[in-house]
């Protein structure tokens, strides 16, 4: 594998900078996987040199911190942890997001119909005159009469 495709402007320049780079590339890892795990730790170990909770990243806070103190760049780790996260699940999360929508619009479907056919059979009970089958079938075998020739299959019960 190569390296990740990547765009030539900086990260951050407005909406054409698409998720769709990053789902190209090869950071949606299983978060299992042993760069997530190196990424993570050493996202922890930054964000950990900061004595107090960082501010959250671009805010005036953020920006009247001087440039290079461990707020600062914890800040920046986190944001980027955040993004990275939230790519690592993104492909099992919109699986998922497919599949509900997916269960969702096949409940519909099915309640549709349901309601489609009830609605014909109530429409068009008035018209049946023909019996069913399977009750004609059931009044048959009801009204049959047993016959002892019957039992071993040979008209008549001529012996074999």
């Amino acid at each position: 594998m190569g390296p990740p495709e990547r765009e030539s402007r900086p990260v951050g320049n407005g909406p054409a900078q698409s998720i769709s780079t990053a789902i190209k590339s090869e950071t949606n890892l299983a978060p299992s996987a042993p760069e997530v795990t190196a990424r993570r730790s050493w996202s922890y170990r930054l964000v950990s040199r900061c004595a107090t909770p960082p501010p959250i990243f671009g805010t005036r806070e953020w920006l009247e911190l001087p440039e290079g103190t461990p707020a600062k760049i914890a800040s920046v780790v986190v944001a980027a942890e955040s993004w990275a996260r939230e790519l690592d699940d993104l492909p099992e999360r919109l699986e998922h997001e497919l599949d509900e929508r997916r269960r969702a619009e096949k409940a519909a479907e099915d309640a549709e119909y349901q309601a489609r056919a009830a609605a014909h059979r109530r429409d068009w009970r008035h018209l049946r005159v023909v019996e069913p089958y399977a009750d004609r079938r059931d009044r048959e075998l009801a009204e049959a009469i047993y016959r002892p020739a019957d039992a071993d299959g040979r008209p008549g019960g001529e012996p074999a």
